[in-house]
């Protein structure tokens, strides 16, 4: 089995509450990749690096993240962010430096049993997703949309959400947005009623909604709610990445919406367990999932709604 990832590779400066700054290599690319690897599933990576990422490359091999000559870009330098994190759950970023767009075509992915999209900008063209969801034929295609949602400040780096976007997401199997992310999509509609609108909207399988120690699935007619323990001085970075995968990965090998969202949710959770920051958090070990997805899917509320 293989799943395609599609999403820049990042070199992250995270600032904790503390103020202790660390330096990972970060992105979709990287967590997803990981999960995709801790549930043996074989990955195609679709991304661009800069010319500054030899330093890096043993890294990434030791996570088995390997790199095409192709897809390192001689002109620019690796996608940078600095990100700080707030006391809230909340963080401010900014972004340093961005690399060239991906190349892909619907070609690339006629033999993956699945796709994530999940741009940190604008590394994806427009042109070439809705191409994806177009020609899809019922390829499952899950999306986190953050990339799509964001705006960059040259000035000031700051990166912030747009007011809107014109991106027409039908074609996709799922999308996973946070409170925010939804409320962009949805023009303001927030929580179930927002979840109800996407799922209207695009047809879709699948909206996961992320917030407030929470995440909320809405499959069909029915909401799945699951709660997260309070986790002190976390590295929140990736956590999102980390259930997008989890959650893509399970749903390809058992075809079961519900586990799936368990093993999402239990892919965060073992990593908050570590206390590790950056990629060392993710985790390797299938066991550690399971164990966190077991007790979710026993504790599970859901409700039907209209």
């Amino acid at each position: 089995m293989k799943i395609g990832i599609v999403s820049h590779i990042v070199n992250d400066t995270i600032v904790d509450t503390d103020g202790i700054e660390i330096k990972s290599l970060g992105g979709p690319a990287c967590y997803c990749s990981i999960i995709a690897k801790t549930f043996k599933i074989d990955v195609k990576l679709f991304t661009k690096v800069g010319n500054d990422i030899s330093d890096n490359l043993e890294l990434l091999k030791e996570n088995n993240i390997f790199i095409q000559n192709d897809q390192i870009d001689e002109k620019n330098p690796t996608t940078k962010f600095h990100l700080s994190l707030n006391k809230d759950g909340g963080r401010s970023l900014q972004l340093l430096d961005k690399c060239s767009s991906i190349d892909i075509s619907y070609s690339d992915i006629n033999n993956l049993d699945g796709l994530l999209l999940s741009p940190v900008l604008d590394e994806i063209p427009v042109d070439i997703f809705q191409d994806f969801t177009r020609l899809k034929k019922d390829k499952f295609i899950m999306l986190d949309p953050q990339g799509f949602l964001r705006t960059w400040n040259k000035s000031s780096l700051q990166v912030t959400y747009k007011n809107q976007v014109d991106i027409n997401f039908k074609g996709i199997s799922g999308i996973k947005t946070d409170e925010d992310e939804l409320s962009v999509l949805t023009n303001g509609i927030t929580y179930l009623e927002g979840m109800k609108f996407l799922q209207k909207k695009y047809s879709l399988e699948f909206v996961i909604s992320t917030g407030n120690r929470q995440a909320h699935f809405l499959n069909k007619n029915i909401l799945y709610s699951l709660t997260f323990n309070k986790f002190q001085n976390l590295d929140s970075t990736g956590l999102g990445d980390i259930l997008s995968s989890g959650f893509s990965c399970s749903y390809l090998k058992e075809k079961d919406p519900l586990w799936a969202f368990c093993f999402g949710a239990g892919s965060v959770v073992a990593s908050l367990f570590s206390k590790l920051k950056g990629l060392e958090k993710v985790p390797r070990k299938m066991n550690l999932i399971e164990r966190n997805a077991s007790y979710f899917y026993n504790t599970v509320k859901f409700k039907v709604v209209d």
